[in-house]
């Protein structure tokens, strides 16, 4: 398509941002502030600001913001991790009020603070404030869309429900949608990403959730934290903003998970653990899909649950996560079992369809060794009459476990009923030549993505399957397109159109 959802959003704020944001001061005046009250409620002290900002402080201020072309007239600017000064002085020349910065700018007016990403939290935690919502948000190294979009199933059955349509987990993403929320949505569902140190506590300050949903905690960034206490202490920080009365929920069969939390009342749910407060029973996988029973360890009755064309054995787990969160919201459980049976994948996340005669398993947003050796283990229980080929590319943010991740995936791949392995990037290539594969599996390693989209094309016949897994950096998707461009053409419409619903709502609520 071309776009990503981030630019889509960007580029509606800028073109509806001021003609919205006067429209709303005049329905609503009591939702908007001035420079001088929103600092003083997020506790900014300005005082020793410059002239110039002290001129502005009983100006209204039409929204917190971030990035060059989301600016509108009279917007706070907030200065975040690697954005330039350049970025900022576009601001200013869009009308921005003021920058939010750690350091001074040359001509522009500046409140300077010690860490922009608090302030702009603090600053967007007013506008959530007002909002008389619930929230939910899914943390985790795997798995927090695909459990984020069953919750938002379950809760769409029985609540005006908010949540976006790709994953906008940033910190910036998040305050500006908390700054938008319709005033009829009753609930509000949110993942948050742990790519940089701190962005789950900060956005949590923002949306103060009653539910947290742990999913499973990896490795996955390692090289930002430096070991798996610091991810573990990256997690735990969701409960810090948490509601008094807050439900965190997460797997027994986490090890990582289950000892995480101790300041907030738990609920576990379980494929293996009969202690668990949901447990899966009775889990088959047939050429339709999932389905099982849960068990409700409090009343002791079993519930049907059937997912339509989900093969991926964990995705078990984040269902009975989003059952677990449905009955913790209070959504009458033949509501949950209907949502759940609603799931469906999109995008490049676990996405199985057909181009004419050959099946695509998309799965290529995010990696971990687990969720390879998931995906691989799913398309063995989708119906072909050709091959099964694995297209796989690099596992990024792996840091010391590097070499370990990829000669295990090799050994995943290697083990399965595969016939064709196909590979792209370094890591893999080396793997594969350190491995002693079966003699009938045919290996293609290239560290050239277009002479690999060339040999997918050569190898793939009617009746086949190929399953794309990697990192959202080994840019798969690309393959997907070049290989199949009229089915993801199609997807991506699929994909893309309720996305730009989703800031459409938001945005010109």
């Amino acid at each position: 398509m071309g776009f990503s959802s981030k630019q889509i959003l960007r580029s509606v704020t800028h073109f509806w941002g001021n003609k919205t944001c006067k429209k709303k001061l005049r329905k609503n005046p009591s939702s908007f502030f001035s420079l001088k009250q929103i600092c003083e409620k997020a506790g900014i002290d300005t005082k020793d600001c410059s002239s110039e900002v002290q001129d502005k402080l009983d100006v209204i201020v039409s929204q917190i913001s971030r990035y060059g072309d989301r600016f509108t007239k009279n917007c706070v600017c907030v200065q975040l991790y690697d954005d330039t000064d350049n970025i900022i002085k576009k601001a200013m020349s869009k009308g921005a009020l003021v920058c939010v910065t750690d350091h001074n700018i040359d001509g522009v007016p500046c409140i300077i603070v010690e860490d922009p990403a608090v302030a702009y939290a603090d600053m967007c935690s007013i506008y959530r404030d007002m909002a008389d919502i619930k929230s939910t948000v899914v943390v985790g190294s795997i798995g927090k869309t695909t459990t984020k979009k069953m919750v938002e199933a379950v809760y769409s059955k029985g609540f005006n429900t908010l949540c976006d349509a790709g994953n906008d987990n940033i910190l910036d993403s998040i305050g500006s949608i908390c700054q938008h929320i319709p005033l009829s949505s009753e609930q509000f569902i949110a993942e948050l990403s742990e790519d940089t140190p701190g962005l789950i506590e900060q956005m949590s300050k923002i949306i103060k959730p009653e539910i947290a949903i742990i999913t499973t905690i990896d490795k996955s960034h390692i090289e930002f934290y430096g070991s798996e206490e610091n991810i573990f202490n990256e997690f735990r920080s969701v409960t810090k903003h948490m509601r008094k009365d807050g439900i965190c929920i997460t797997s027994l069969d986490e090890e990582n998970a289950v000892n995480l939390i101790k300041d907030k009342k738990v609920v576990f749910v379980s494929v293996k653990n009969k202690d668990a407060d949901f447990t899966a029973t009775d889990i088959s996988i047939t050429t339709e899909g999932l389905s099982f029973n849960v068990i409700e360890k409090a009343s002791g009755k079993s519930y049907p649950i059937r997912l339509i064309n989900s093969f991926a054995a964990h995705n078990v787990t984040s269902a009975l996560l989003a059952f677990a969160a449905g009955v913790v919201a209070g959504v009458d459980y033949d509501k949950i079992i209907a949502g759940l049976a609603s799931y469906r994948a999109t995008g490049i996340r676990q996405n199985i369809y057909k181009s004419g005669k050959t099946v695509v398993y998309a799965d290529c947003y995010n990696a971990v060794a687990k969720s390879v050796r998931s995906a691989i283990q799913a398309s063995c229980y989708i119906p072909i009459k050709g091959k099964r080929i694995a297209v796989l590319g690099d596992i990024a943010e792996a840091g010391d476990y590097t070499e370990s991740t990829h000669m295990e995936i090799v050994d995943i791949v290697n083990k399965s009923d595969f016939d064709t392995i196909i590979t792209c990037g370094p890591e893999l290539r080396k793997a594969i030549s350190t491995s002693k594969t079966r003699d009938n599996l045919k290996v293609l390693t290239f560290d050239n993505q277009k002479l690999m989209n060339k040999a997918i094309r050569k190898e793939v016949k009617n009746g086949d399957l190929v399953l794309f897994k990697s990192s959202h950096s080994g840019n798969l998707k690309a393959s997907i397109s070049a290989t199949f461009p009229l089915s993801y053409l199609y997807q991506a419409i699929k994909y893309y159109t309720p996305r730009i619903k989703w800031h459409f709502k938001v945005i010109l609520n």
